[in-house]
């Protein structure tokens, strides 16, 4: 967990959060409920991330159509 968060701190030091893009207090609340049930959490931890990927493919898409260069 340690390298994940490292990765994400060393990302927006030269990134800006783009708000759009990223996940809304309702979405959490939403995902919190799903992990509750020990049931789900493996399934919902791997929906998370999913959505996180089409979050931030779209957000690159976004980022082509104007231009701008996108790194991968």
């Amino acid at each position: 967990m340690d390298k994940i968060k490292k990765y994400i701190e060393h990302f927006f030091k030269s990134k800006k959060i783009d708000r759009h893009y990223a996940l809304t207090t309702f979405e959490m609340i939403v995902f919190m409920q799903e992990m509750s049930d020990a049931n789900k959490m493996f399934y919902s931890i791997t929906t998370l991330f999913r959505y996180g990927y089409i979050k931030g493919y779209r957000a690159a898409m976004v980022e082509m159509k104007k231009g701008g260069a996108v790194n991968g």
